[in-house]
């Protein structure tokens, strides 16, 4: 979420709806008046509950501002929709799209999210960089507020540009429990061409806890048909030459013990990782006496 320079609920409602009726309904929702809302809509029936002011801030945004649940409510019985995209000033200059409820994901209080959540905001709206909600709760580390998104409808596996989705990124992060959470709840682990179970694999982080939680994933993976060891990071790259190797007594005997080795439920992190880097070692001593030259990068 891009960040908006100055907290609009600081700002005069006059810089944003400079002229009546809705500076007189921007006005209403700053005093959280209910009543004064719908005596606006009264006085003024063609109102636009949607309409947006200047800097693109609509009316909803500014009760969202001002923490004001009960005028977010008033203006969607009003007609007023929470799933507006919302087009605001970028720092850098022009405008950038969101949904308010991306930027409640991020914000300042859960009673907010669930407030939207609970007008019909819909779980699954990305942001101008492709980003759902799901990984911005992610991205803050607000694991509570990630569940209720799921709780709500969110797509588990839905995923930013870059294809990765939220069990992928925790894998990444190395925050396993989460990890665990996800794929128990039917994240698709195959995301991301396999790298929770890369992840999971390689990573060494040296904890007593965050391991319990890496190995329950290996164990959740291997009982739901994953084989280790899985691929290792950069193994395409070297893919042809290391078949060649493995074909060679030295690289064969290589091969059977790290599959061995990765078969192991209870092998992860530099366990596995120690193994692979003395086979690469080996392999490149090999690649140096055939005169096999590095694949380009």
């Amino acid at each position: 979420m891009q960040p908006t320079p100055n907290p609009i609920y600081k700002h005069a409602p006059q810089e944003y709806f400079p002229a009546s009726p809705a500076l007189d309904l921007a006005l209403a929702i700053r005093r959280n008046d209910v009543a004064g809302i719908d005596a606006v809509f009264a006085q003024h029936p063609n109102l636009d509950p949607n309409q947006a002011g200047q800097q693109g801030v609509t009316f909803l945004f500014w009760a969202y501002s001002h923490h004001h649940v009960p005028t977010m409510q008033a203006l969607v019985r009003h007609g007023a929709d929470v799933n507006r995209p919302l087009h605001l000033p970028a720092e850098k200059g022009g405008t950038y799209t969101t949904h308010l409820l991306n930027i409640a994901t991020e914000g300042p209080k859960d009673e907010l999210l669930v407030a939207l959540l609970d007008l019909k905001a819909d779980p699954n709206v990305k942001d101008e960089r492709q980003v759902p909600a799901l990984l911005n709760a992610v991205y803050i580390n607000n694991y509570p507020r990630m569940k209720l998104l799921l709780e709500r409808g969110a797509d588990i596996d839905a995923a930013e540009s870059s294809g990765a989705t939220a069990a992928v990124l925790l894998a990444r992060l190395n925050n396993f429990e989460m990890v665990y959470y996800l794929l128990e709840r039917g994240a698709d682990w195959h995301k991301s061409d396999g790298s929770i179970a890369l992840n999971t694999q390689e990573k060494d982080i040296g904890n007593a806890n965050v391991l319990q939680w890496q190995l329950k994933v290996k164990h959740w993976l291997m009982a739901h048909g994953v084989k280790f060891p899985v691929p290792s990071s950069g193994a395409a790259r070297y893919a042809a030459i290391r078949q060649r190797w493995e074909q060679t007594p030295e690289g064969h005997a290589w091969r059977v013990k790290l599959d061995a080795l990765g078969a192991q439920p209870n092998v992860v992190g530099k366990a596995w990782t120690k193994e692979e880097l003395a086979a690469r070692q080996a392999m490149r001593a090999w690649m140096q006496q055939e005169g096999i030259p590095f694949p380009p990068l």
